[in-house]
């Protein structure tokens, strides 16, 4: 397990640029935007886990990851946690 809270500037930046070339597969490691502006409340401030599991869903049920629907909105507060609102 890796604490993102204790890396270098240089080493968050290479896994957040790596992760952003993830964004749409099941390789996401959590960390990089890939949401609509609508739910920036929601997943900007969750757990990375639970923005895996928002970002898989939303792949498994074919959805548009940065789409707005009454699907996506399901999805990111059903499994959007470690956030309080």
């Amino acid at each position: 397990m890796i604490n993102i809270n204790t890396l270098s500037e240089k080493a968050f930046s290479d896994i957040w640029n790596l992760d952003k070339s993830y964004i749409g597969t099941y390789d996401y490691l959590g960390l990089a935007y890939f949401w609509n502006m609508e739910y920036k409340h929601y997943l900007r401030d969750c757990t990375v886990a639970s923005r895996r599991k928002v970002h898989n869903k939303l792949l498994k049920e074919g959805l548009k990851l940065d789409g707005i629907s009454s699907q996506h909105e399901y999805i990111v507060k059903k499994y959007a946690k470690g956030y309080e609102r």
